[in-house]
Protein backbone atom coordinates (compact mmCIF):
# COMPACT_ATOMS: atom_id res chain seq x y z
CA UNK A 1 0.00 0.00 0.00
CA UNK A 2 1.30 3.46 -0.92
CA UNK A 3 0.33 7.10 -1.29
CA UNK A 4 -1.13 7.86 2.16
CA UNK A 5 0.16 11.18 3.49
CA UNK A 6 2.25 11.13 6.61
CA UNK A 7 0.80 13.13 9.48
CA UNK A 8 4.31 14.40 10.22
CA UNK A 9 5.15 16.42 7.08
CA UNK A 10 3.61 17.10 3.71
CA UNK A 11 6.94 16.25 2.04
CA UNK A 12 6.90 12.73 3.49
CA UNK A 13 4.76 9.91 2.11
CA UNK A 14 3.76 6.70 3.87
CA UNK A 15 3.42 3.10 2.77
CA UNK A 16 3.26 -0.43 4.16
CA UNK A 17 5.31 -3.34 2.89
CA UNK A 18 4.17 -6.94 3.46
CA UNK A 19 6.84 -9.11 5.07
CA UNK A 20 6.85 -12.46 6.85
CA UNK A 21 4.36 -12.29 9.71
CA UNK A 22 3.00 -8.81 9.10
CA UNK A 23 3.88 -5.45 7.61
CA UNK A 24 6.72 -2.95 7.85
CA UNK A 25 5.65 0.69 7.50
CA UNK A 26 7.87 3.01 5.48
CA UNK A 27 8.13 6.78 5.26
CA UNK A 28 9.62 8.25 2.06
CA UNK A 29 11.00 11.66 1.17
CA UNK A 30 12.87 13.17 -1.76
CA UNK A 31 13.82 12.03 -5.24
CA UNK A 32 16.92 10.49 -6.75
CA UNK A 33 19.12 7.53 -5.94
CA UNK A 34 17.40 5.33 -3.32
CA UNK A 35 18.68 5.10 0.25
CA UNK A 36 17.12 2.91 2.96
CA UNK A 37 17.79 4.14 6.51
CA UNK A 38 17.57 1.74 9.48
CA UNK A 39 17.03 3.06 13.00
CA UNK A 40 18.55 1.84 16.26
CA UNK A 41 17.14 0.02 19.27
CA UNK A 42 14.23 1.65 21.18
CA UNK A 43 13.97 4.18 18.34
CA UNK A 44 11.91 4.37 15.13
CA UNK A 45 11.87 6.02 11.71
CA UNK A 46 11.72 9.47 13.31
CA UNK A 47 15.39 9.29 14.22
CA UNK A 48 16.17 10.24 10.61
CA UNK A 49 14.20 13.51 10.72
CA UNK A 50 17.46 15.53 10.91
CA UNK A 51 18.58 13.97 7.62
CA UNK A 52 15.55 14.68 5.45
CA UNK A 53 16.14 18.30 4.46
CA UNK A 54 19.84 17.75 3.75
CA UNK A 55 19.66 14.49 1.79
CA UNK A 56 16.25 14.42 0.11
CA UNK A 57 17.27 16.84 -2.63
CA UNK A 58 19.38 14.17 -4.35
CA UNK A 59 18.12 10.92 -2.82
CA UNK A 60 14.89 9.06 -2.30
CA UNK A 61 15.01 8.35 1.43
CA UNK A 62 13.10 5.32 2.70
CA UNK A 63 12.76 5.14 6.48
CA UNK A 64 11.04 2.03 7.88
CA UNK A 65 9.96 1.17 11.38
CA UNK A 66 11.96 -2.03 11.72
CA UNK A 67 10.33 -5.33 12.61
CA UNK A 68 9.05 -5.24 16.20
CA UNK A 69 9.40 -1.46 16.40
CA UNK A 70 7.15 1.55 16.01
CA UNK A 71 4.08 0.85 13.87
CA UNK A 72 5.46 -2.37 12.40
CA UNK A 73 3.12 -5.34 12.80
CA UNK A 74 5.83 -7.89 11.88
CA UNK A 75 7.04 -9.77 14.97
CA UNK A 76 10.57 -9.10 16.26
CA UNK A 77 13.18 -11.30 14.57
CA UNK A 78 16.66 -9.99 13.81
CA UNK A 79 17.36 -12.97 11.56
CA UNK A 80 14.56 -11.87 9.20
CA UNK A 81 15.40 -8.20 8.97
CA UNK A 82 17.81 -8.44 6.05
CA UNK A 83 15.02 -10.04 4.05
CA UNK A 84 12.71 -7.22 5.14
CA UNK A 85 15.14 -4.72 3.62
CA UNK A 86 15.10 -6.65 0.34
CA UNK A 87 11.30 -6.82 0.50
CA UNK A 88 11.17 -3.03 0.82
CA UNK A 89 13.56 -2.60 -2.12
CA UNK A 90 11.59 -5.03 -4.28
CA UNK A 91 8.29 -3.43 -3.32
CA UNK A 92 9.58 -0.02 -4.44
CA UNK A 93 11.29 -1.39 -7.55
CA UNK A 94 14.88 -0.72 -6.45
CA UNK A 95 17.38 -2.90 -8.29
CA UNK A 96 20.24 -1.36 -6.33
CA UNK A 97 20.23 1.01 -3.37
CA UNK A 98 22.36 2.43 -0.58
CA UNK A 99 21.94 1.51 3.07
CA UNK A 100 22.41 3.64 6.18
CA UNK A 101 22.09 2.12 9.66
CA UNK A 102 22.74 3.26 13.21
CA UNK A 103 23.52 0.91 16.11
CA UNK A 104 21.25 -2.14 15.81
CA UNK A 105 20.11 -0.75 12.47
CA UNK A 106 23.77 -0.89 11.45
CA UNK A 107 23.78 -4.60 12.33
CA UNK A 108 20.83 -5.15 9.99
CA UNK A 109 22.53 -3.07 7.29
CA UNK A 110 25.71 -5.14 7.56
CA UNK A 111 23.74 -8.39 7.46
CA UNK A 112 21.91 -7.20 4.35
CA UNK A 113 25.16 -6.20 2.68
CA UNK A 114 26.76 -9.52 3.51
CA UNK A 115 23.83 -11.54 2.15
CA UNK A 116 22.78 -9.32 -0.75
CA UNK A 117 25.92 -7.41 -1.63
CA UNK A 118 25.15 -7.14 -5.35
CA UNK A 119 22.13 -4.97 -4.49
CA UNK A 120 24.04 -2.44 -2.37
CA UNK A 121 25.66 0.63 -3.94
CA UNK A 122 27.08 1.93 -0.68
CA UNK A 123 26.91 1.11 3.03
CA UNK A 124 26.97 3.61 5.90
CA UNK A 125 27.11 2.24 9.44
CA UNK A 126 27.21 4.44 12.53
CA UNK A 127 27.93 3.18 16.03
CA UNK A 128 27.82 -0.47 14.95
CA UNK A 129 28.31 -3.10 17.69
CA UNK A 130 30.84 -5.67 16.46
CA UNK A 131 31.71 -8.05 19.32
CA UNK A 132 33.21 -10.62 16.95
CA UNK A 133 35.68 -7.98 15.77
CA UNK A 134 36.51 -6.05 18.94
CA UNK A 135 36.32 -7.45 22.48
CA UNK A 136 33.25 -5.95 24.09
CA UNK A 137 33.80 -3.44 26.88
CA UNK A 138 30.38 -1.81 26.86
CA UNK A 139 27.64 -3.12 29.16
CA UNK A 140 23.95 -3.34 28.19
CA UNK A 141 22.01 -5.26 30.84
CA UNK A 142 19.46 -6.88 28.56
CA UNK A 143 18.44 -9.39 31.25
CA UNK A 144 17.50 -6.55 33.58
CA UNK A 145 15.63 -4.72 30.81
CA UNK A 146 13.84 -7.90 29.81
CA UNK A 147 12.69 -8.47 33.38
CA UNK A 148 11.25 -4.96 33.51
CA UNK A 149 9.43 -5.50 30.21
CA UNK A 150 8.04 -8.84 31.36
CA UNK A 151 6.79 -7.17 34.53
CA UNK A 152 5.13 -4.46 32.44
CA UNK A 153 7.24 -1.78 34.13
CA UNK A 154 8.17 0.14 31.02
CA UNK A 155 8.43 3.39 32.99
CA UNK A 156 11.33 1.96 34.97
CA UNK A 157 12.90 0.57 31.83
CA UNK A 158 12.68 3.91 30.04
CA UNK A 159 14.19 5.72 33.02
CA UNK A 160 17.11 3.30 33.25
CA UNK A 161 17.77 3.14 29.51
CA UNK A 162 17.55 6.93 29.16
CA UNK A 163 20.45 7.15 31.62
CA UNK A 164 22.66 4.75 29.62
CA UNK A 165 25.68 6.28 27.84
CA UNK A 166 24.31 5.23 24.46
CA UNK A 167 21.24 7.42 24.96
CA UNK A 168 23.06 10.56 26.03
CA UNK A 169 22.28 13.25 23.46
CA UNK A 170 24.33 16.43 23.23
CA UNK A 171 21.86 19.06 22.04
CA UNK A 172 18.35 20.02 23.20
CA UNK A 173 16.94 19.00 19.81
CA UNK A 174 18.58 15.57 19.94
CA UNK A 175 17.44 15.02 23.52
CA UNK A 176 13.86 15.90 22.63
CA UNK A 177 13.88 13.57 19.61
CA UNK A 178 15.35 10.66 21.58
CA UNK A 179 12.89 11.18 24.44
CA UNK A 180 9.89 11.24 22.09
CA UNK A 181 10.87 7.94 20.49
CA UNK A 182 11.74 6.25 23.79
CA UNK A 183 8.35 7.30 25.19
CA UNK A 184 6.67 5.29 22.42
CA UNK A 185 8.90 2.22 22.67
CA UNK A 186 6.82 -0.70 23.98
CA UNK A 187 9.45 -3.40 24.57
CA UNK A 188 8.02 -6.00 22.16
CA UNK A 189 11.45 -7.08 21.03
CA UNK A 190 12.61 -7.61 24.62
CA UNK A 191 9.92 -10.26 25.02
CA UNK A 192 11.14 -12.21 21.97
CA UNK A 193 14.30 -14.29 21.71
CA UNK A 194 16.80 -12.62 19.42
CA UNK A 195 20.35 -13.40 18.42
CA UNK A 196 22.17 -10.67 16.55
CA UNK A 197 24.11 -11.71 13.45
CA UNK A 198 27.86 -11.91 13.98
CA UNK A 199 30.46 -10.38 11.70
CA UNK A 200 33.91 -11.93 11.98
CA UNK A 201 36.76 -10.21 10.16
CA UNK A 202 36.55 -12.71 7.29
CA UNK A 203 32.92 -11.75 6.61
CA UNK A 204 33.69 -8.03 6.63
CA UNK A 205 36.63 -8.59 4.31
CA UNK A 206 34.15 -9.91 1.73
CA UNK A 207 32.11 -6.68 1.58
CA UNK A 208 32.77 -5.49 -1.96
CA UNK A 209 30.78 -2.24 -1.84
CA UNK A 210 32.09 1.10 -0.53
CA UNK A 211 31.64 1.32 3.24
CA UNK A 212 31.59 4.39 5.50
CA UNK A 213 32.14 3.55 9.17
CA UNK A 214 31.01 6.36 11.48
CA UNK A 215 30.97 6.98 15.22
CA UNK A 216 30.44 10.10 17.26
CA UNK A 217 33.56 11.37 18.96
CA UNK A 218 31.72 11.03 22.29
CA UNK A 219 30.29 7.56 21.56
CA UNK A 220 31.47 4.81 23.90
CA UNK A 221 35.13 3.81 23.45
CA UNK A 222 34.03 0.36 22.28
CA UNK A 223 31.75 1.70 19.53
CA UNK A 224 34.51 4.03 18.36
CA UNK A 225 36.93 1.10 18.26
CA UNK A 226 34.41 -0.98 16.31
CA UNK A 227 34.07 1.75 13.66
CA UNK A 228 37.82 2.09 13.23
CA UNK A 229 38.32 -1.66 13.06
CA UNK A 230 35.50 -2.10 10.56
CA UNK A 231 37.13 0.49 8.32
CA UNK A 232 40.37 -1.49 8.47
CA UNK A 233 38.65 -4.82 7.79
CA UNK A 234 36.43 -3.98 4.79
CA UNK A 235 38.43 -3.52 1.58
CA UNK A 236 36.68 -0.34 0.37
CA UNK A 237 35.96 1.27 3.73
CA UNK A 238 36.75 4.63 5.23
CA UNK A 239 36.29 5.90 8.78
CA UNK A 240 35.05 9.27 10.03
CA UNK A 241 34.48 10.44 13.61
CA UNK A 242 31.55 12.85 13.86
CA UNK A 243 32.64 15.76 16.06
CA UNK A 244 30.57 16.99 19.00
CA UNK A 245 28.37 13.89 18.82
CA UNK A 246 27.65 10.83 20.90
CA UNK A 247 26.09 7.53 19.88
CA UNK A 248 23.12 9.32 18.29
CA UNK A 249 25.53 11.12 15.98
CA UNK A 250 22.95 11.85 13.29
CA UNK A 251 20.87 13.86 15.78
CA UNK A 252 23.70 15.36 17.85
CA UNK A 253 25.51 16.89 14.89
CA UNK A 254 23.29 16.65 11.80
CA UNK A 255 25.42 19.07 9.79
CA UNK A 256 28.58 16.96 10.07
CA UNK A 257 26.74 13.65 9.78
CA UNK A 258 24.79 14.76 6.71
CA UNK A 259 27.87 16.21 5.04
CA UNK A 260 29.77 12.95 5.52
CA UNK A 261 26.92 10.81 4.22
CA UNK A 262 26.14 13.12 1.29
CA UNK A 263 29.78 13.19 0.21
CA UNK A 264 30.03 9.41 0.49
CA UNK A 265 26.85 8.79 -1.49
CA UNK A 266 27.40 11.47 -4.12
CA UNK A 267 29.50 9.34 -6.53
CA UNK A 268 26.65 6.82 -6.52
CA UNK A 269 23.88 9.34 -7.20
CA UNK A 270 23.43 7.98 -10.75
CA UNK A 271 23.45 4.31 -9.73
Amino acid sequence: MLAARSPEADAVTYGEVPVAGGTVPIWMAGEGAPVILLHGWTLDHRMWTPQIAALADKHLLVMPDRRGCGRSTAPPDLAREAEDVIAIADFLGFDRFALVGLSRGAVVALDTARRHGSRITGLVVSGAPLPALVEREEVIDLDRYRQLAEAGDMAAFRAEWAAHPLMQAHTPEARALAAAMLADYDGRDLLASAEAPGFPREALAMLAMPVLALAGEHDTPWRRACAATLAAAAPRARHIAIPQAGHLANADNPAAFNAAVAHFLQPKASA
